[in-house]
């Protein structure tokens, strides 16, 4: 028996945002202060005794400044060379260029999208001058952290782990927040955590928390503050705070968080279930212990762009999560085959809280009709 197609188009994303956001911004905008100050600090100590993200987190405006402030604290030196997956978006190779550092490119794994570790090994052999891997959790699936622990040790270079689409995700039965590298989350209108805009950046220690809170404001120390010195400038940072008002909303959007998260996952397993035995990949998680955040259900087709134009005639959208960033003029260097096939296949489907599985099962009837 078909399912019911649905009355609307069946929408890619569709941001909900928490009643309480209206009387926590009221509040915001009543006090008087509507900048960086305690709705911020208190969005991050919210943040902070949570599983979905790292340790110490450090609230700022975006995914691309946390990713910038990953690498400053993490004190790459300006003209190294910093390893990157070519299956991500620009945002990861566009930090490592601001830092005016050289991006070289990784190939991937096809079976999960993410970092091939052999080839980032391949590329730490031939080049002497890396100093960071940036390894992205593709569409919430985690990265082999292990890994990236062995690669750090062994070739002394720095770990940033871009996690804009893994709040909530799980590796090895373990949360994010075990993780003991930099990490950079994304709070963006299409994520798990969606402000509008924003992000936070987390560590594996206070120092590192406390170095990003300065620089996130151009440096200032206020611990110096006196009658004639309003404040010290040990070193210069940029203008990266998140504000009052998006925090407000942050703080609304962690009351639903966990619901949220576990309706994503079951609309995950939903496809999972639902499109086994088809004549497409599943793009999922390497060990049974992983768990993805749910921010996007991948999978491998033959003639992708047929496909997604017969899901557009069917009332469903998809997206393609990434062009490879070789495409862009990034001056990267690297050879990354499977991610330019991949990229080539790839079609993500939708997921989002208002999700019906019935709708689930809408798309993946269509889909089945696209690819046999």
């Amino acid at each position: 028996m078909q399912s019911v197609p649905p009355k609307n188009c069946i929408r890619m994303y569709r941001p909900q945002v928490e009643p309480s956001s209206l009387e926590r911004l009221q509040q915001v905008l009543e006090s008087g202060w509507i900048g960086l100050g305690p709705v911020t600090e208190k969005f991050e100590q919210e943040l902070a005794v949570s599983d979905w993200v790292g340790k110490y987190p450090v609230a700022v405006n975006s995914g691309t400044a946390a990713l910038h402030l990953a690498l400053v604290v993490a004190d790459v030196p300006k003209g190294s060379a910093v390893i990157v997956p070519a299956n991500t978006f620009v945002s990861t190779a566009a930090v490592a260029l601001q830092h005016q550092c050289r991006v070289i490119l990784a190939d991937i794994e096809r079976d999960t999208g993410n970092i091939d570790l052999n080839s980032v090994r391949e590329v730490l052999e031939s080049e002497p001058d890396v100093s960071a891997v940036i390894a992205v959790h593709y569409s919430g699936i985690p990265c082999d952290i292990a890994g990236l622990n062995e690669i750090s040790s062994t070739y002394g270079v720095a770990v940033v782990e871009d996690c804009a689409h893994a709040i909530g995700s799980m590796w090895q039965g373990r949360p994010m927040s075990a993780s003991p590298h930099i990490q950079a989350y994304s709070f963006h209108a299409t994520k798990a955590l969606a402000l509008g805009e924003g992000g936070c950046v987390t560590f594996p220690d206070e120092a590192g928390a406390e170095r990003a809170r300065r620089l996130r404001r151009l440096g200032i120390d206020m611990s110096a503050r006196s009658w004639s010195n309003p404040y010290d400038i040990p070193e210069l940072g940029f203008k990266y705070n998140m504000g009052d008002i998006a925090a407000a909303v942050g703080l609304a959007q962690l009351e639903g968080l966990s619901d949220k998260l576990e309706k994503r996952r079951s609309i995950v397993r939903q496809y999972r279930e639902r499109l086994a035995g088809l004549p497409v990949e599943l793009v999922r998680e390497s060990h049974e212990s992983d768990r993805s955040g749910g921010f996007a259900v991948p999978v491998l087709v033959r003639d992708r762009e047929r496909v997604r134009k017969e899901l557009d005639a069917a009332g469903i959208e998809s997206e393609i999560y990434f062009r490879p960033l070789s495409e862009f003029p990034l001056a990267a260097t690297g050879t990354t085959p499977v991610a330019e096939r991949f990229a080539r296949d790839i079609i993500c489907l939708p997921i989002h809280p208002l999700m019906s599985l019935d709708e689930v099962d809408y798309v993946c009837e269509r889909l089945s009709e696209c690819v046999v």
